[in-house]
Order: structure tokens, then sequence, then C-alpha cells
């Protein structure tokens, strides 16, 4: 069959897309691997937006395959009516975060066919080899569809051996899209998914249900095959999770430094503190990682509690420190909003992330996403500013690195008595101007950082400024 795999933008797009997505790479992987024809088009670039009447018209695919996110919604489903326009024959399939976590709402639109639940790269492939072949296909687990007026979404199946995922299929993106030098590109690497921890803001355990990892001669086989069949030596690790094993993370290290890789990657998502310890730091650098993200959230003992964070800001501190001994750079996440926490609590975080030397502090808004424990908190705990149902859908949790000023942030979902809409704003606008003008004093000194980040307040200059610092490598 033929197949093409559908990225679409984001409502906001407060981002330059700097790299393929992951999760395409693998179900096109999969997909091959099951001999059907496959193309991707991610609707993130404005050239492949532009041509995709074209696309649909030379192609003319017998099945789409649209991954959903909560801020995409809009635009995947205006691709589906077009794609249904073009043929009505053709057959939709909606996966991704959106699905896995509100399948029950998204079956019913009109232009979907099918749902997939989970992970799609097993999922889908099982699905189509059997409607291909006239064969039994509605018992198949994370499988949802539409019959006679009756909505049928199937339990998902957890597959634990994760391994048996083909190498991403980066051959069926057009990487000069993203980078005139593709060797730059920081393609995206996944070593495991899910995470145990239940932090009350987060979707992961939703979405995963449980910890997965990978072998660490699985990780490194992917990694040396793309090194040496694309020349590309930059990596972006995306496990919610990565340190949770120390021993799987200190073997990959040491499969990466066995087999001479010349690499360099980072930790782009999530790092807990509570799992940095020197030995795997250490390890870490010399296998050619070059930095780390750690989900800090806020800076008080209390809001750490209040949303089950694992670490405290003294274990937080130490993880921080152990990372710089190791000359591994550090990028911290916060979250403004959260429960328990004040403009004041917020305003903290300058002074946390200048004392300890965070390379790359990055703020966002508490959004409450559907199935977490920080939705139903709000429900009963907080004054609406929009609408709790919709606004995941709605607002922004970062105003991105394209956008500028405060009337852009359309992120601020909810207020609390001590804690008003007003004061929400404020603390996001002085944090992450505080924040970026840090960074770009960390990159290029003082002087110079300061008048970047003069500069920067001026869009056109963010954006290619973006770039610039981007195809630098320095993070």
């Amino acid at each position: 069959m033929k197949v093409l795999l559908i990225q679409p933008k984001d409502t906001f797009e407060n981002y330059a897309p700097k790299r393929p997505l992951l999760a395409q790479a693998y179900l096109g992987a999969a997909l091959e691997k099951a001999n059907h024809e496959v193309k991707i088009a991610d609707l993130r670039i404005k050239k492949v937006e532009k041509h995709f009447k074209n696309l649909l018209d030379e192609f003319n695919p017998d099945v789409i395959c649209i991954s959903l996110a909560s801020l995409t919604l809009k635009h995947a489903f205006s691709i589906m009516e077009e794609a249904k326009s073009h043929n009505p024959k053709t057959i939709i399939i909606a996966g991704g975060p959106e699905v896995t976590t509100l399948s029950e709402s998204i079956l019913p639109k009109s232009n979907v066919d099918f749902v997939v639940k989970g992970d799609g790269d097993f999922v889908l492939t099982e699905f189509l080899d059997k409607f291909e072949k006239n064969k039994e296909w509605k018992n198949i687990p994370g499988l949802g569809y539409k019959e006679g007026g009756k909505i049928t979404i199937n339990e998902r199946e957890i597959r634990d051996n994760i391994d048996d995922i083909p190498i991403p299929a980066w051959h069926l993106f057009d990487l000069s899209d993203y980078s005139r030098n593709i060797k730059k590109i920081q393609l995206p690497i996944m070593t495991a998914r899910g995470c145990p921890h239940k932090c009350i803001f987060c979707t992961i355990p939703s979405i995963f249900v449980k910890y997965r990892s990978r072998s660490p001669k699985a990780v490194v086989d992917e990694l040396e095959h793309i090194y040496k069949t694309l020349g590309v030596d930059n990596f972006q690790i995306l496990d919610d999770n990565f340190g949770l094993l120390k021993d799987r993370v200190i073997e990959i290290c040491n499969e990466i430094i066995s087999r001479k890789l010349k690499i360099r990657w980072i930790v782009g998502q999530g790092l807990t503190a509570n799992s940095v310890n020197r030995e795997m730091m250490i390890k870490m650098k010399e296998a050619g990682c070059n930095m780390v993200s750690i989900g800090i959230e806020n800076v008080h003992d209390d809001v750490l509690a209040n949303i089950h964070k694992p670490s405290r800001i003294a274990k937080i501190e130490e993880a921080i420190k152990i990372c710089k001994e190791a000359k591994i750079k550090v990028k911290g996440f916060f979250i403004i909003g959260l429960p328990g926490s004040t403009y004041q609590k917020e305003v903290d975080s300058i002074e946390f992330f200048k004392k300890t030397g965070i390379d790359m502090p990055r703020y966002s808004h508490a959004v409450p996403m559907p199935k977490t424990e920080l939705y139903k908190w709000v429900q009963e705990n907080a004054k609406p500013v929009m609408d709790i149902e919709k606004s995941h859908t709605e607002a922004s949790q970062t105003l991105g690195t394209l956008k500028t000023t405060e009337e852009d942030a359309a992120g601020i979902v909810y207020e609390t008595d001590d804690f008003t809409k007003e004061e929400r704003m404020k603390a996001y606008k002085i944090c992450t101007e505080e924040a970026e003008k840090w960074t770009l004093q960390n990159i290029f000194g003082k002087p110079l950082g300061y008048i970047a980040w003069r500069f920067s307040r001026i869009s056109i200059i963010r954006y290619y400024g973006e770039k610039i610092v981007d195809r630098l490598g320095i993070f």
C-alpha cells in the first residue's frame, strides 16, 4: 500500500523546525520493512506545505497517517478534510500523543477512519498487513474504528522488546530542509520509552504507561549506522528519563567509546537530578555528551513536593555541580504557575540559575493536560482564565524562540488567589528575559552577549540569530 505520513504544524509556530521528527522516521522504517511504499510530509516546512496538493496528486496515497499533538489539532483536521476532498477513498489513520490520551474524542471526527493508541510502529504495521490481506483486524490491541455508528477502541498492548523497532528511515526526509549542511543537524534518538515518575503535570505516564529500555548494543548500532551512512555526528537523546538505569547509560557510553565513534550528543529532554552521579557524568563526557537537560520546575521544596517531583533543591544543586565538574553544560527547565507557587517564588529562580551556573535556563507556563493530576487540581482549586477542557489545544506553554512580546504569550490557563494572571505574565516575562540574556552572555561574554540580547528583541534578527547559534553547535 502507498502510505503518506504527515506531521502537521502547530497553531503558534513558535519554533523553527531544526530536525526531522523521530516518530515519523520510526513509523516509516517499520512500514518499509513491511513492504509498503512510504512518503513523509513534514508540513512544518513551508515549501512542503506549499506543495502538499501536488504531493497528493502525484503520490495518491491509499493511507494517510497523521500524528496529533494538542497544538496541531486545528491544522491536522484541515489537512484531513483536504485529503478526503482529494480522494474520499483514502483511509485516514490518526495517532500520536493526543490520540493515545484522548482517542475517544478523536475517533468520532468525520474524517478520521481509524485511530492507533500507543506504539504505532507495532500497531499500524499489523493493521495494514491484515487490512490489505482481508484478514481479521478488529481485535488488534490499540486500534480504534467505527462500524455501523458504533465506536470501538481496543485496549492497547505494551510491547516490552523495543529493540525490534528498525533504525529510523531518515532517507524519507529531505534533510536539506532542516539545514543546508546535513552534518549540522542534531538528529534525535530515543534509547528508552516512558518514565516511572509521576510528576503531576506530565503526560508521559499515560502515553507510554511503563518504562521500557533498548539494549546498549541496539542504541549504538543506530548511532553508528547514521554516522557511517549520513556522516551526521551530532545527536539529541529524547528519552524522558535517560539516566534512570545508570549502569545501562555507562554501557551505552562504553559501547560508543569502544567503537571509536567520534560523535557529539546531548540529553535534550530529561535527566532527573536523582540519577546524576560523578561516574556516569564523567563517562558520558568521555563518550561525547556536551549538554544535559534537567527538569527543575521550581526552586522551592514545597512546590516540588506538591507536584510529586522526585528531586529536591539540594539534590538538584548537587546534580548541576557534578555536571559542571564533568565539563557538561546544563539546560534547566522551569515551569511557571505550578500548585503552591507565587510570583516571588518564580522570580527566585533567576538567582538560582545564576548561582548554580546553569548554562541555558528555559521557562514555560503550566498548562493542565488531560489525564494528568494537574488537570484535576486546576478544576478543583484554581480559577480558569480560559476553558480548561480546550486549553491544552489553545494555550502555548512558551513563546518559543521566534516570539518576543508578552502579548504573544497565550499560555496562562488559570490563576489562584495568591498568584494572579497578571503576576504570572509578569513573572514569565521577567524570567524569560533574564534567562535569554544570561544564555547569550554565557555564549558570547557579558558585553557582546548583552548587545546580542538587545538586538534579539527584533523578530527578524531573533530568527536568524537562532539559526546562527544553532549552527555554531554551542548547545
